[in-house]
């Protein structure tokens, strides 16, 4: 292992992902990975780019944004060494339909999706590590989207009262 995969991996070896795995497995999904640093305001992805890769936060300070129904916009922001972003990316080519920009100088691994394939492929414990987290990932989408349905059709007269008002609004 080279000197700036080491440093990579002392930053991100505690993170609860990487802890549970075996150094050596942890060790070849950083070689894997392409290094990249990004300057403050400087876009990761932008909206409607293919999603071709996965992300790993090594240091800094990363937001990403996007537009959520029925709450509009929303910005979460991620610091947490070993935090992986656009796992989905992963699986599928689907548009980006968030924007990830560094707040900070950031340090991040590109892990694609050709060199996540092989290690699947190749039954590295690593990858089905992965597979797990993008399952954990999706079912808390699935959990966001009732609670979003919940809001929006969860109390059917307030709704209705709602669309009415907008109704008339947009009549005038």
């Amino acid at each position: 292992m080279g000197n700036s995969e080491q440093v990579i991996f002392d930053k991100i070896g505690e993170s609860a992902f990487f802890a549970r795995l075996q150094a050596d497995d942890a060790r070849a999904l950083v070689a894997a990975c392409e290094p990249l640093t990004v300057l403050p305001g400087q876009a990761i992805w932008s909206p409607g780019e293919a999603k071709d890769a996965a992300y790993i936060l090594v240091s800094g300070r990363v937001q990403i944004n996007y537009r959520v129904q029925p709450d509009g916009h929303r910005e979460d922001q991620y610091a947490a060494p070993g935090t992986f972003l656009t796992l989905s990316s992963l699986v599928h080519s689907w548009r980006h339909a968030s924007a990830g920009i560094a707040l900070e100088r950031s340090q991040l691994l590109r892990l694609t999706r050709p060199e996540f394939e092989e290690l699947f492929e190749a039954g590295h414990p690593a990858a089905f590590a992965l597979v797990d987290l993008i399952a954990d990932d999706l079912v808390a989408e699935v959990r966001d989207a009732n609670r979003r349905l919940h809001e929006v059709f969860g109390h059917p007269a307030e709704t209705l009262r709602m669309l009415r008002r907008r109704s008339r609004v947009g009549r005038r």
